[in-house]
């Protein structure tokens, strides 16, 4: 035989081969097993069916976002004496003028965090009294009332720390802390004592508020809060020293998350 001759084998035909040939034409993508279908044989293994990542959650309170807060309230202070000066001693604690309606807001902004925000506070409060009582101690030990006007001008600011609640993030706790700054318009008074005094200046002191609050809509939140703070003022008039510590408890209202 030539070397150049091709030589030919016959192929037997066998039953798989014949059905192969003879099977109808499919798809090819009617050949591929949808993956969800194949995580029952997976968990069968003992592996995991793979999962696409979650989408993360947009964050409700963004970094550099500002909030703008407004409160109205009341003071009630624990201590409220002027001291130190050469008119006479005045103890307001526990009394009327210890006590006095509030207003004021500032501004929220975040600098930072994911699941815990942290940032900044700038906050203001007016608070005011007229024809409130205090009392006055004479060298003999009496006591006598004195009428007090007060008026109050607080800044505040420091650190803040948010957190959402839930998944929702519906809800909102959140704590504070600084310095504060003062300048108080006070004078006191008792025809009947020949008493007769008033004086204004500027103080200083810390605080640390706390609060809570709930969405209602348009990124408006709605919430109570309660502030503690500890100052003195340096009031002129011969007057001395105002000294004041105590709480203020405020309804909240927050704008723009």
């Amino acid at each position: 035989m030539p070397d150049s001759a091709v030589v030919m084998h016959a192929v037997p035909m066998t039953p798989l081969c014949a059905a192969f040939l003879l099977a109808p034409s499919f798809p090819v993508e009617a050949a591929i097993t949808p993956f969800a279908e194949l995580a029952p044989f997976e968990s069968s293994f003992g592996l995991e069916p793979q999962r696409m990542p979650e989408q993360r959650k947009r964050e409700r309170w963004s970094k550099g976002q500002m909030v703008m807060q407004g409160f109205i309230g009341a003071s009630d202070y624990q201590t409220m004496e002027v001291t130190g000066g050469s008119a006479p001693d005045v103890d307001g604690s526990g009394e009327d003028s210890a006590q006095a309606p509030v207003i004021g807001g500032g501004a929220q902004w975040k600098l930072g965090g994911s699941r815990i925000d942290f940032g900044l506070e700038a906050m203001f409060a007016l608070s005011w009294r007229s024809n409130a009582t205090a009392i006055v101690v004479g060298s003999g030990g009496a006591a006598v009332a004195v009428d007090v006007d007060t008026f109050l001008l607080e800044i505040y600011g420091g650190p803040v720390a948010n957190i959402f609640l839930g998944e929702s993030q519906k809800s909102r706790v959140y704590v504070s802390a600084g310095p504060l700054m003062e300048w108080v318009s006070y004078a006191q008074g008792n025809d009947v004592a020949s008493i007769d005094d008033s004086g204004s200046g500027f103080g200083t002191g810390w605080y640390a508020r706390t609060g809570i609050e709930f969405a209602i809509g348009g990124g408006t939140m709605v919430g109570v809060g309660a502030r503690w703070s500890d100052s003195t003022v340096d009031l002129d008039g011969g007057l001395g020293d105002l000294d004041l510590e105590g709480f203020q408890f405020a309804l909240t209202v927050t704008q723009g998350f």
